[in-house]
């Protein structure tokens, strides 16, 4: 029999891991704005062939995320610490209310 507690603690794990997900894409697209990148020069910047995983990846589509590889390079072509890729800005702005 499966623990339900175990189950419970495994679904916020996921709900954690979402959210980071969807903190990650709206920074990446963020920056990526700010710097006045489209999808497609980001995309060949860090070694794709088109525009379609930056795509896919910033609003999250088909279980398509940016992993460290990714995050690594987009960091260095925007000219961005990666640790700023990871920060809630909406929670930030919330707290300075």
């Amino acid at each position: 029999m499966i623990d339900i507690s175990l189950l419970m603690t495994i679904e916020k794990l996921n709900k954690h891991t979402d959210k980071l997900h969807k903190i990650i894409a709206n920074n990446v697209v963020r920056y990526r704005k700010l710097k006045g990148y489209t999808q497609l020069q980001l995309a060949l910047d860090i070694g794709l062939t088109g525009n379609a995983f930056i795509a896919r990846a910033e609003k999250g589509i088909n279980n398509n995320h940016f992993n460290i590889d990714h995050l690594s390079k987009i960091s260095k072509v925007l000219d961005v610490p990666i640790c700023e890729f990871f920060k809630d800005v909406d929670e930030l702005k919330k707290k300075k209310k």
